[in-house]
């Protein structure tokens, strides 16, 4: 499915004449629940991934998805056709990525549900620790940062809550991939998904 944002302005002077552009186009792939992901959506969550990675080092959300997601979200994106036949042929062979995707988006969907609240001193000191470690200043957004790392910081804060007893210093992620994995399995039981074709 394709949706094209169109500016319609209005020119009294010229008579009334209406005109279209096309200002962006994006292709959603996905629906959660009721809401639907974009390509768009998933390209800035690859880039919130990168910078949350190079902010904190330990994410949990990065070591649970591991590197090879994120570099692999990176290359689906660039490979990602314009023609629609390819786009479904595409997707097809993007199977076993996609699941993954629809995890994901499912637990950014689960965290925001939760309301955890990511504090202006957190915000101000990611901001500092992104200017810091040269990280993408791309989700940093005037005083604050960008809506849509904000709701990746609140499935990261969400996960630290969650698993923070099993999250001991010096203990190999590996022993709470499992509890992890099991309730992303639960979301993709309760949430219903569809994918667009």
């Amino acid at each position: 499915m394709r949706i094209l944002r169109l500016v319609l302005p209005f020119n009294l002077l010229v008579g009334g004449a209406l005109a279209a552009n096309v200002v962006s186009s994006d292709r959603f792939l996905l629906k959660i629940l009721d809401r639907s992901v974009s390509l768009q959506d998933i390209t800035y969550q690859q880039r919130n991934l990168e910078a949350l990675r190079c902010i904190y080092n330990d994410s949990v959300v990065v070591q649970f998805l591991g590197p090879s997601f994120v570099k692999g979200v990176g290359d689906f994106i660039l490979g990602f056709p314009l023609g629609d036949d390819e786009a479904r042929k595409y997707l097809h062979s993007q199977e076993p990525l996609l699941k993954q995707i629809r995890y994901f988006f499912k637990l950014l969907r689960y965290s925001e549900d939760q309301r955890t609240d990511v504090s202006f001193k957190l915000k101000k000191l990611i901001r500092a620790s992104a200017k810091e470690n040269k990280c993408n200043k791309d989700v940093l957004y005037n005083r604050s940062l960008k809506t849509n790392f904000i709701s990746l910081l609140e499935t990261e804060l969400y996960l630290r809550t969650r698993y923070g007893n099993q999250l001991k210093v010096n203990q190999p992620f590996d022993v709470v991939r499992p509890s992890i994995e099991l309730f992303i399995e639960s979301l993709d039981k309760q949430f219903t998904h569809e994918y667009y074709w």
